[in-house]
């Protein structure tokens, strides 16, 4: 019998683990369970040293976002760094994130150089906890304008300032090619250069290598992250 004063839960865990641990051993093999633990603890650090949280994933249903969204899990933090870094964005770039989830990439985009930052979630519970990611890193961010929006990407109207748009798998096909659709009218409204970070697992269709008027500038491989298509397209000049 277990001491008294041992929880329920404490017991629990002790036999889950490695239970799960031998699961992934056995469909994953060891070298595979050893980098994805690797992987999992380098982003708790990173997760404690900013003071957020927004590791996790949730499916669909739970967050009731539609049946055209994918849930919430978060871009790996190695994916946005390598992203941001190929950007090089500068003070006059304006960043947004359509399908923010809980703000990771928008807390990374605001320590950097970017002059405004955005957030996009149709989820009002991300919502609440991507506003509570933002304040706590406030003192940390390099600019004061960080928003998170509450609003269907299909209905967003992409601000005419903006530079750089993150994609990390948040719609099914149709959705994305409604949300470029968008982006096309405000590069018509505002013609400009305008980057988009487009994350997808291999297994899906790349998009946006069907749209005439993007060109892939640098494709990025991750360590690690081989399930992760990570692609830096580029509008051009022929906006139809």
């Amino acid at each position: 019998m277990p001491p008294a004063r041992t929880s329920r839960m404490a017991w629990l865990k002790i036999y889950w683990v490695p239970g799960r641990l031998a699961w992934s051993v056995r469909n994953h093999g060891l070298l595979a369970t050893f980098r994805r633990g690797f992987r999992r603890a380098a982003e708790a650090r990173r997760e404690r040293n900013l003071g957020i949280r927004t590791a996790g994933s949730i499916d669909a249903m739970t967050l009731k976002s539609g049946t055209e969204c994918f849930g919430y899990q978060p871009i790996p933090y190695a994916a946005i760094e390598a992203a941001l870094k190929s950007v090089q964005p500068s003070t006059n770039d304006v960043f947004v994130d359509l399908g923010c989830g809980m703000g990771r990439a928008v807390v990374l985009a605001g320590v950097g150089s970017f002059r405004r930052v955005i957030g996009v979630e149709i989820s009002p519970e991300l919502c609440i906890v991507a506003r509570q990611n933002v304040a706590h890193v406030r003192r940390r961010l390099r600019t004061s304008a960080v928003d998170i929006v509450q609003a269907d990407a299909c209905d967003y109207s992409l601000p005419d300032d903006a530079t750089v748009l993150l994609l990390f798998n948040p719609f099914d096909e149709p959705v994305v090619r409604r949300v470029l659709d968008n982006v096309r009218k405000s590069l018509e409204r505002t013609p400009r250069t305008l980057t988009i970070i487009y994350a997808t697992p291999r297994s899906r269709h790349d998009v946006l290598a069907d749209v005439p008027w993007l060109r892939l500038h640098e494709s990025l491989r991750i360590t690690d992250e081989e399930w992760l298509r990570l692609g830096i397209y580029r509008s051009t000049k022929d906006v139809p």
